[in-house]
């Protein structure tokens, strides 16, 4: 992995572990009833693994709805504000690109948000890892910001830090599920707040 791609992720981990406390405040209570519950309806197992879990807010609902649910983070302040809020979830630091899960220990994958984290080079090491520890026929969901290219911002309500966001356009993701062995179930451009996501449902093809 060459040093900017090393330094960008480092910086993301950085930033997130800075305000862990003030991102769970803002977004804890924001659940994406819709979404989660149409992930649900596709599953055909009871595995679920939320990658990039953040502050724990996923993990919780899907444990509520009587599944054995588990998030990894690879920011540690994040993960403290996750065993806080959810005292019964189990949460691990782990690279979602590199995991220590046997092949196809999960039902389902939840990635909301989080691949926007990963330098876009990276993003079929995550993939392709995905589809190594989904079940056969196991359901990942995907959540990015739409757009172009990639950018550094600094928002005031997370004090200035530097985060980094790469954007993707439909195409380009659904091509890169499709090259790691996905097929794609529903796949959406949605507004929410001004902000474009683009958003996928898709299904570990079985060979």
């Amino acid at each position: 992995m060459g040093e900017s791609i090393k330094q960008q992720l480092q910086e993301a981990i950085q930033a997130y572990d800075k305000i862990a406390k003030i991102y769970a405040d803002n977004h804890y209570g924001k659940l994406l009833q819709y979404q989660l519950n149409t992930f649900i309806s596709l599953l055909n197992g009871k595995r679920i693994l939320d990658t990039g879990c953040g502050m724990g807010r996923d993990v919780e609902y899907f444990l509520d709805e009587g599944y054995d649910a588990r998030g990894i983070d690879l920011s540690e302040g994040m993960l403290e504000e996750a065993q806080q809020r959810v005292p019964q979830g189990s949460f691990e630091k782990m690279d979602m690109r590199e995991t220590s899960f046997a092949t196809e220990s999960f039902h389902g994958i939840w990635c909301m948000a989080s691949l926007a984290d990963i330098p876009r080079e990276e993003a079929p090491l995550v993939l392709k890892e995905f589809h190594r520890i989904l079940r056969k026929k196991g359901i990942l969901y995907l959540a990015v910001k739409h757009g172009e290219g990639q950018e550094i911002k600094k928002k005031e309500k997370y004090n200035g830090l530097p985060r980094i966001y790469v954007y993707y356009q439909k195409a380009e993701l659904e091509k890169l599920l499709k090259e790691q062995g996905f097929t794609i179930y529903e796949s959406t451009v949605t507004e929410d707040n001004g902000k474009e996501w683009l958003e996928i449902f898709a299904k570990k093809k079985v060979q």
